[in-house]
């Protein structure tokens, strides 16, 4: 029988250094100026902040989140600045329940949203993020973090879309959108970026996502990096003209973002 997990917060100084060694796993860290401190970690619990970890009996972590309180535009928010789960333990529901708490915490706290950067290339987080979870992101950072030595990040530039997720979300009417249309960013070998004029203002886009960016960077590395520079410049383009990138939808083994210039129902 598999150990039973909680997810909770980290209480004692044990607790923060497992979530260290968590972090270290879970994005293979070699560099030891990527993982949070201890100190930080626990100023931020203490005034604001959030930092999760998924327990076992015996005390290591197998996943873990830190947050700490933050701004976007005139509104305060927590911002999620790392979530992840160590490797023998994604893929069961142990992220989406840790997204879950920060809401709720979010929530008893006053504030009006949860907001954290994810990889723009990474199609299944993407999913996950917009789709699932039915966070929006109105914001594209190229390079956010600089150029990284960790497992995921090695040697190419950190782009990051930043989501936006309410704690109290309006009852929407839902929307769906189909893969028929218009897109502004093609694939699915090379990327093609078309111009957002050619479009009208209240038709949704697609921006297609490569189905697996790792996989792309090892065996096309220059393919892999076209494929970053036509999304970078498809969504900026997007959000400077009023877009927001309101879900995720598939066709096949393909993704697309759909970028939505009309307003929330």
């Amino acid at each position: 029988m598999d150990a039973p997990i909680e997810i909770r917060k980290a209480e004692s100084v044990a607790d923060y250094i497992a979530c260290q060694e968590a972090q270290r796993k879970a994005w293979g860290l070699v560099d030891e100026s990527y993982v949070v401190p201890l100190a930080t970690m626990i100023g931020a619990q203490h005034h604001g902040g959030l930092v999760l970890g998924a327990f076992l009996p015996d005390g290591q972590a197998v996943g873990l989140s830190f947050a700490f309180l933050g701004r976007v535009d005139n509104s305060w928010c927590l911002y999620s600045q790392l979530t992840g789960i160590i490797p023998g333990y994604q893929g069961q529901g142990i992220g989406g329940k840790i997204k879950e708490i920060q809401r709720e915490y979010a929530r008893a706290a006053g504030l009006e949203f949860i907001a954290w950067a994810f990889d723009p290339l990474q199609s299944g987080n993407a999913f996950f993020n917009l789709h699932r979870l039915g966070a929006t992101s109105r914001r594209y950072l190229e390079n956010m973090y600089g150029l990284r030595t960790d497992a995921l990040n090695a040697g190419v530039p950190t782009d990051r879309l930043i989501a936006e997720w309410p704690t109290e979300p309006k009852p929407v009417t839902a929307v769906s959108y189909s893969v028929s249309l218009p897109k502004l960013v093609e694939g699915p070998h090379n990327p093609v970026v078309r111009s957002i004029s050619d479009f009208p203002s209240d038709q949704p886009l697609l921006v297609e996502i490569p189905p697996s960016i790792a996989n792309l960077r090892s065996t096309d590395a220059a393919l892999a990096e076209r494929w970053r520079a036509a999304i970078a410049q498809g969504l900026t383009k997007a959000f400077a003209s009023g877009y927001r990138a309101a879900d995720v939808i598939r066709d096949g083994t393909r993704s697309f973002y759909v970028v939505d210039a009309r307003p929330l129902q």
